[in-house]
Order: structure tokens, then C-alpha cells, then sequence
């Protein structure tokens, strides 16, 4: 089987975040992936049928929307300013304003960091929850409290189809191979159990030398179980025989 994938961004660029030549060479690699790009057009429009860009039809019958996150409403529930996002504004030392007691942090806070906003990204979030932890402790122990937080950036990675992913940090940049390596290598590193990053680490392995994920979806659990003595059977394998009471949905 094959399908046609066409990727819409209103952006002028492919991963605008990068360094120009990161994004070039994405762009590049998803072109001869065989992915259509359209960029520089919003969609206008989204039905049963597709979508409409610049005027123009692209039939679908699948349409991933990928539109950010949405923050917790705590903004709400404490009654304290927030920015355009919803997300509540605090102070350098991550405390809400007026309100000593309370830290925000992660994508829940907002603070402006020469000029810019932090992004709502894990590396932020650790940073930030590592820093409210310190504040605290010292505070207890009744000692001066740490300089005003500063978030750290140790660079930004994106893998970008199988075994190929860009990598900047600082002045480093790397597309590739190598990228995707040090991507995966990073990403089980801060796993926090041993038993989790074997786990990874095996179906990363499996996945990339057979393009198989070994998973199925199960639908209709409840109904299939309560009509059948038998409960519904997993399929793990493309070659196994298919469950007769569940549906099944092939990872290729």
C-alpha cells in the first residue's frame, strides 16, 4: 500500500525554529521522502473531503491538525494575570505576583527571558521545577535565596523520518544519522528506570530494523467481552491469525 503526504504550514520555512541550514536540509530530506510541501498558506478550510489552501482543493480523508497545546487553566482558578495564551505571568524567581507561596512552572507559566518567551518545552520545565526546588529548600533552611532564574538552553533536536533527525546546540548543528543517534541516545538517557530504557531501547531497535511497531489497537473491548466467554485476543505479529472479536489496525 502507499499514500500521499502533504504537509501545510503557514510558515515560510520547514522547522522555523532551526538554523536556516537545518531547515533547508529537512525540507530537502521530507522532498525526497516523497512528502509535498505547501508552505507559506494557512488552511483555509477543513471537511469531509480535505482541506483548501490558497483556493486550491487537496483531498484527504485523513487530516492531522497539528495546532500546539493548551494550558492548564490555573490562571483561572487562582485569579491572577495571564498572557494571551492563558498561561499565568510570574516573576524571575518562578513565584506568582503577590502571591509568595505559590510557584508556576512548564508550559502553565509565562516569563520573558531577553525579550522572548520561554517556550513551553521540557528542558524549561525541569530547569524551572529544579530551580523552585532549590528556592525552597534554602528558604527552609533559612538561608538567602538563589539569583533569579535563568533558563539554560542546551540545544533542540527533531527526527525528522527514519534514522535521519536535524540537532543544534550552540554553534553545533548536525542533520542526519548522527543527528538521530545522539536524539535517540539522549532521549533514553533520561528515562528514569533501567527496566524502561531497555524496554525503549528494544522496540527503537525492533522498529528501525523492521519498520514494525508490534502494535494493534483493540475497539469495542467492553462489548466484545461481555458477548464472549473468550476475552478478545492482542495481535502482536502481521503473521499471526487475526482476533475474530476485535478490529485490528496494521502498523505498516
Amino acid at each position: 500500500t502507499s499514500a500521499r503526504i502533504v504537509l501545510i504550514d503557514a510558515a515560510r520555512n520547514v522547522l522555523g525554529t532551526f538554523a536556516p541550514s537545518l531547515s533547508d536540509a529537512a525540507e530537502l530530506h521530507l522532498q525526497k521522502l516523497g512528502v509535498e510541501i505547501h508552505l507559506g498558506h494557512a488552511v483555509e478550510k477543513i471537511d469531509s473531503d480535505g482541506v483548501i489552501v490558497a483556493g486550491e482543493r487537496i483531498a484527504s480523508k485523513t487530516v492531522i491538525w497539528t495546532a500546539g497545546v493548551t494550558p492548564s487553566p490555573a490562571g483561572k482558578w487562582l485569579g491572577v494575570e495571564t498572557d494571551r495564551a492563558g498561561r499565568v505571568r510570574i516573576q524571575p524567581d518562578l513565584r506568582v505576583p503577590n502571591h509568595p507561596e505559590i510557584f508556576v512552572v512548564g508550559d502553565t507559566a509565562s516569563l520573558d527571558q531577553d525579550g522572548k518567551p520561554l517556550a513551553g518545552v521540557a528542558q524549561v520545565a525541569m530547569q524551572q521545577g529544579r530551580y523552585a526546588g532549590k528556592l525552597i529548600r534554602r528558604q527552609l533552611a533559612g538561608k538567602k535565596a538563589p539569583k533569579p532564574f535563568r533558563y539554560f538552553d542546551k540545544g533542540t533536536m527533531a527526527v525528522v523520518g527514519k534514522g535521519w533527525a536535524v540537532l543544534q546546540s550552540g554553534k553545533i548543528r548536525l542533520h542526519g544519522l548522527f543527528a538521530w543517534l545522539a536524539w535517540a541516545f539522549i532521549h533514553i538517557t533520561f528515562l528514569s528506570q533501567l527496566s524502561l530504557k531497555i524496554s525503549v531501547l528494544l522496540q527503537w531497535g525492533w522498529l528501525f530494523l523492521t519498520g514494525q511497531r508490534g502494535s494493534r489497537l483493540i475497539v469495542n473491548y467492553r462489548e466484545s467481552a461481555a458477548t464472549s466467554a473468550t476475552p478478545p485476543t492482542v495481535v502482536a505479529n502481521d503473521r499471526a491469525p487475526k482476533p475474530l472479536s476485535a478490529a485490528t489496525i496494521s502498523s505498516k
